[in-house]
């Protein structure tokens, strides 16, 4: 596989696994995911049902749905060299997000904790004439990738 096609794998956002996700944590991030999942669980105080984080990524379409992604209080997000980048609070330097030319740029400007992800996926749809099902499995994948990464979280709780 070539770089180029290593690379644009990695955006491939539309073709992330459902499966539990994988946090690769030091004791310190561990911590701090605990008092995520928390907030994950609070939404069960609420009349809705509780969720671990590491769920998001096996939970079918119709409950995915309804999370409202956001952007981690105190990231930083910067442009550069054609590339969005993201720095999560207490992380020594900055991660490579996405390409700026990317439908993932219009996706990510509506993770504001406001917007659920269905509809995060009709602008999807809408903006690059794609089909319902490529726009959320493609709005789904990146929500994950960023929580991965440190950028992203359920707003509120799943």
């Amino acid at each position: 596989m070539s770089d180029h096609d290593q690379q644009e794998e990695r955006y491939d956002f539309e073709n992330f696994p459902y499966q539990r996700l994988n946090f690769g944590l030091t004791r310190r991030q561990l911590w701090a995911l605990l008092a995520t999942n928390v907030q994950v669980y609070s939404g069960k105080a609420e009349g809705g049902t509780a969720y671990k984080l590491a769920d998001l990524g096996c939970l079918p379409e119709e409950i995915l749905a309804a999370v409202l992604p956001q952007v981690v209080p105190g990231c930083a997000i910067t442009v550069g060299d054609g590339f969005v980048w993201g720095q999560p609070p207490g992380k020594p330097q900055a991660a490579k997000l996405f390409p700026l030319d990317s439908p993932a740029l219009t996706a990510f400007n509506l993770f504001n904790g406001q917007t659920a992800l269905l509809e995060v996926s009709r602008q999807l749809s809408e903006a690059y004439a794609w089909d319902m099902a490529h726009s959320f499995a493609y709005a789904r994948g990146l929500f994950l990738v960023l929580i991965l990464t440190g950028i992203c979280l359920p707003a509120g709780g799943a």
